[in-house]
């Protein structure tokens, strides 16, 4: 399945380990993929809409001091580069 806004598109689906099956997310554009297991899924339902627009605050991590921060939709929207 495919799901996309004006920001991203991500691809998700089922997949079997030999743990398993698990939830597969990939971002084609970004060129990252995670797989989560039942357990990892489930601690995702317990979170707030605040965690996650935490995270988006700093998608690569904590601010450091001297360090360029982007928001991600300049980095989505305009390829990563200078814009």
């Amino acid at each position: 399945m495919t799901l996309s806004n004006e920001f991203t598109t991500v691809i998700v689906e089922k997949i079997r380990t030999r743990n398993g099956e698990r939830l597969r997310i990939t971002s084609p554009r970004l060129g990252y993929s995670i797989d989560l297991d039942p357990l990892e899924l489930e601690a995702l339902t317990w979170q707030t809409v605040d965690t996650f627009s935490r995270l988006l605050h700093t998608p690569y991590g904590p601010e450091e001091e001297g360090v360029d921060v982007h928001p991600l939709s300049d980095l989505v929207l305009f390829g990563g580069g200078d814009a």
